[in-house]
Parts: structure tokens; C-alpha cells; sequence
């Protein structure tokens, strides 16, 4: 017997003949599970990626009073304490506050110093696509369809779009709303990791932003309607407090609501959001009033609550009974203030989203597709590429990889008073007593303005005494007892706004106790000529006052 053996040459060798490559298909994925991304996960982070870059992190930073939000985050870093009482305003000295977003506004301020413009507009941009991507990864699990997960992400966006645009504390609540309601309607099993994951988030959200409240009530409403649900289904009211699912959520909403109470006011935290809401100061702020159908948002909101209604009637699927109690919850809140709108938004599209694709697979005679794909490390691989080359793209992208900052002029929006600003630095001095402005604009001239510049007001409204409110709405009118209100309160020095104070700017041309000092397209500033009616201050007050520390770190 005899054996040949195959001589493999050099050429062979190169060109692979001889040896077998071992099969891609069968090479075991090390990715941890939790870590594995499907292939439809792709295209969703892809659009995401495109909505951050064009619509939300490059955008100009609205509305103004962010910067009260910066503003109150930089007293707590100078003081090292969170303020008992009103820090800012002397006409709202004493008045006590529960902060209960001090922490969202800690982190504002601690942004804005170390990174500036561009890092608060990454973190905007976050902050509004990540609710989107939550609110399309529920509607994908509950239609079963890719392009459904797509008809709940642009659905929200539709709902939610003007109050996307504004940047505050609300969208850090916005977010882990979406959460909660993604969780309630969408998810189809149960994490042992939700005993902590849950409480956890409720603690950081009551120190963000009050709108936990919000969440408690859906998580309330859920667990209500599950039992009433099964206690009908089964014509026994014990088998409805008993169930399962009842008996999780009850537990787990006490624990959020336990986890809550970590915050600086406690139990005031809860009465505090109540409060708010009833202040009389609040009746005089347009986004908080009544959705109408003379509004974008409501004609929006009454579109696609027609869209739903033509859905559900075509919908071979049962309408389960905690949809149509959050509904109901969020909807009645929107039309009591077109505010809510940001907790009906992923209601809504949830809903939409898993009665739509059944409709359709209904008319078009299809049963239900299951077309979530099984997760890989290579999908995760790309979608961390994605999100890199969508970073790159951004304003704070820039300034990290090529060193280019954003200018102040194309980081905050047109209606920010940059140039009265500047101007107010180049003064040798103010002039002594309070100062008549926008609202809107008090924080901005407060944290770029003088160190002595002092605002009547600002648009934290609920810690202002409801007379100076009312005092200062009047002022912004041109009332006939204007010169009466400006000595009353010791002003010395008017900061107006073409757009809203133009009565008021007439009647200061026209005095001859004011002259105009600084005037452009935007703003007209006047200066009592005998600055000699003053406010008193105290030492206090002036301990209340911005810093010297605080103003130091002004970038204009």
C-alpha cells in the first residue's frame, strides 16, 4: 500500500487552496444578550441620528428663561447648599422654594461651565430624540412592524413638537415618561432588574423635574385598570386585587413613590407640583392655557385623534381598558392646559401605532408579523459607528474633535437680547434700584449682563408675590400710572423689547425723565435721568444676589 501526499505549493498557499475557511454563520456571538441589537434597530437609530444632527443639537438654544434655570444651578455651585428661599429676585426675597428641579438645573449649570454652548445643545439633543427612540421601540413591539415603530416615533414628534423645541428641565421628565408608559403598554414580560431600575429612576426624576407626579398617576392608572379588568373578566372583585400583575404594580408603584420622597422638600415635593399648577401668577403664561383648536398643537392633536378614532374602528384588536384610561387621563389634562400635551404625546402614539398595524393587516387580509429579528453584536457594532458619525456631526462634536466652539450669536436664538447685554457690560455703572425687563429676558442680561443688574422679575412666576406679577404685567402694557409703578419700585433702569413693549416704549420717548441710551432692532434701553429713587437693600438681600464668583465665569 501506498500513500501520495499532495504537495501544496506557495501559490496554493496564497490563494487559499489546501485549507478550509471555517463558516461566518456558525462562529459563536460573545455579545452579552442584553447588549445584542436586532438589524431593524439599524435604521431606527439611523433616523434618530439624522433628527439630532438637522433638527435638534445645532438648533439655537430657546426659550431665554433657560438661562434662570443656569442661573439658580450656579448659585448652588458658588454656595454650596441648595437655597431655602428665593436667591435671586429681591422682590421675591424670603419667599421659601422646593426645588424640585434643582438637580436638573445643577447639571445645567455645571454643563454650560465646563463645555459652554455646544454641550448644552448635545445634551438638548439627547434629551429630545431619546423619548422618540423609547416611544418607537414600544410601538415596534407592540405592531410587530418596522414601519409601524416608525408611525409611533413621527407621531409623538407631531403631537410633541413645539414643546421639543424648548429647552428645560420638562424633557428630562418627557423622557422617563416615555419610559413608564413604554413599560406599561408595551412590555410583554417582567425584569427582576425593574424592583431597583424603576424606584431608581423615580428618585433622579423627582429631583429633575416635578412631573413625577405624572408618572405615579399612569402607573396608578394602569394597575386600576388591570384590576378592573380582570374583576369584570371574571365577575369577582377578589381575582382582580389578587392578580398578578395588580398586585406588581401596586408594589412597584409605592416603591417609585417611596423613592420619590429622596429629594430636598420630601412629601412637599408632591404638594408643590399642586401648587404650582394653581398659582394665580400661572393664569397669565400662555403655554399653560386651555389646548384649542386656534393653536398648532391642538389642531395637531385633534388630527390625529381623528386618525385614531378611523384606526380603532377598523382594528380587529381589543382596546384594552388602561389605554383608554390614560387616554382619557392625559387627554382631559391636555385640554385643561396645552402644557400636558407632552404626556398624551407617547400615549397616543403607542396606541396608534399597535391598533394601526393591526387595521391595516386587518384590510389588506394578513395575519400578524412578528418582524423583530434576532438581536446580534454586529448590529450593536454598527449602531455605536452610527451614533459616533452623528456626534461628529453636532455643534459639541465639532468643538471636541476640531477645538471650534460655537459662537453666542448662533448658539441661542435670535430672540436672546445679546447685544443689550453687551452693551450693559460696557457701562462704567449702573444705575442703583431695580431694573424693568422682560421676563423672558431676566435670565439671560443676569448671567451675561453686570453683576449689579437686578431684575423685577423673572420666569420662576410661582415664587413671585402675585402683586409684583401683576405690577410688572401691567408695566409691559405702557399703563397710564407707569411713572407711579417705576418709583414705586425705585427703577432707574427700563430694558424693553420692540416686539412687546412697544406702548410702553412710546410713553418713555415722550417722558422727560428718561433718555434713551442704547437702541437697535431688538431692544431699547432708557435711564431715568435723576436716578434718585432707589429700592432699599439690605445686606441680605445683597447676599442674594449673583456673585461676584458667579459672574466670573460669564464667557461674553
Amino acid at each position: 500500500m501506498s500513500t501520495t501526499i499532495q504537495s501544496v505549493t506557495h501559490d496554493d498557499a496564497v490563494s487559499g487552496v489546501g485549507r478550509e475557511l471555517p463558516d461566518a454563520h456558525v462562529l459563536e456571538d460573545k455579545t452579552l444578550s442584553w447588549m445584542r441589537m436586532s438589524r431593524n434597530s439599524v435604521l431606527f437609530v439611523l433616523m434618530l441620528g439624522v433628527l439630532m444632527i438637522t433638527v435638534f443639537a445645532n438648533r439655537p438654544l430657546w426659550p431665554t428663561d433657560l438661562w434662570d434655570h443656569v442661573n439658580y444651578g450656579d448659585w448652588m455651585l458658588s454656595h454650596g447648599r441648595f437655597p431655602a428661599t428665593e436667591p435671586l429676585l429681591t422682590l421675591a426675597e424670603g419667599v421659601p422654594i422646593v426645588g424640585s428641579a434643582w438637580l436638573s438645573q445643577l447639571g445645567l449649570a455645571a454643563l454650560f461651565s465646563s463645555q459652554g454652548y455646544a454641550g448644552l445643545q448635545c445634551v438638548y439633543g439627547l434629551l429630545a430624540v431619546l423619548p422618540l427612540g423609547v416611544v418607537a421601540w414600544g410601538g415596534l413591539r407592540r405592531s410587530g412592524s418596522t414601519v409601524f415603530g416608525f408611525v409611533a416615533l413621527f407621531a409623538c414628534m407631531a403631537l410633541n413638537w413645539q414643546q421639543m423645541l424648548v429647552v428645560r428641565p420638562q424633557l428630562i421628565g418627557v423622557l422617563f415618561f416615555s419610559v413608564v408608559v413604554t413599560w406599561l403598554l408595551a412590555a410583554r414580560t417582567w425584569h427582576r432588574a425593574g424592583w431597583v431600575l424603576l424606584p431608581a429612576m423615580f428618585a433622579v426624576w423627582a429631583n429633575c423635574h416635578g412631573s413625577f407626579v405624572v408618572g405615579l398617576m399612569a402607573m396608578t392608572v394602569a394597575g386600576l385598570a388591570h384590576a378592573i379588568t380582570i374583576s369584570a373578566r371574571t365577575k369577582s372583585l377578589p381575582a382582580g386585587i389578587t392578580n398578578q400583575r395588580f398586585v406588581r404594580l401596586f408594589l412597584i408603584t409605592q416603591l417609585c413613590a417611596v423613592a420619590a420622597l429622596m429629594n430636598p422638600g420630601g412629601l412637599a415635593a408632591f404638594a408643590e407640583v399642586f401648587r404650582v399648577g394653581r398659582h394665580p401668577n400661572i393664569d397669565s403664561m400662555f403655554e399653560w392655557s386651555p389646548l384649542t383648536l386656534r393653536m398648532r398643537q391642538g389642531q395637531m392633536a385633534a388630527l390625529l385623534g381623528l386618525l385614531l378614532v378611523v384606526v380603532l374602528r377598523w382594528s380587529p384588536r381589543r382596546l384594552r381598558l388602561d389605554e383608554v384610561m390614560l387616554l382619557v387621563c392625559t387627554g382631559g389634562m391636555t385640554l385643561w392646559s396645552s402644557r400636558m400635551i407632552n404626556w398624551l404625546a407617547p400615549v397616543m402614539a403607542l396606541t396608534l401605532a399597535g391598533h394601526g398595524a393591526a387595521a391595516w393587516r386587518q384590510i389588506r387580509g394578513k395575519i400578524r408579523e412578528h418582524t423583530m429579528t434576532q438581536g446580534a453584536g454586529l448590529w450593536t457594532a454598527v449602531n455605536v459607528g452610527l451614533c459616533w458619525v452623528c456626534f461628529a456631526f453636532t455643534s459639541y462634536g465639532v468643538q471636541l474633535v476640531h477645538g471650534r466652539s460655537v459662537s453666542d450669536t448662533r448658539a441661542v436664538s435670535s430672540q436672546t437680547p445679546v447685544s443689550a447685554a453687551k452693551f450693559l457690560n460696557g457701562l462704567e455703572s449702573l444705575p442703583d434700584g431695580l431694573a424693568f425687563c422682560s421676563a423672558e429676558w431676566a435670565g439671560y442680561l443676569q448671567r451675561f449682563g453686570p453683576a449689579e443688574f437686578r431684575p423685577m422679575v423673572n420666569l420662576h412666576v410661582h415664587v413671585i408675590p402675585e402683586e409684583i406679577w401683576n405690577h410688572h404685567q401691567r408695566l409691559s402694557t405702557g399703563p397710564a400710572d407707569w411713572e407711579g409703578l417705576t418709583e414705586t419700585y425705585g427703577m432707574n433702569l427700563v430694558v424693553t423689547d420692540r416686539s412687546r413693549h412697544e406702548r410702553f416704549i412710546q410713553k418713555l420717548r415722550r417722558s422727560e425723565d428718561w433718555v434713551k441710551i442704547f437702541e437697535d432692532v431688538q431692544t431699547v434701553i432708557f435711564e431715568r435721568n435723576d436716578p434718585t429713587h432707589q429700592f432699599p437693600v439690605t445686606s441680605k438681600s445683597q447676599d442674594h444676589t449673583v456673585g461676584a464668583s458667579y459672574h466670573d465665569r460669564r464667557t461674553l
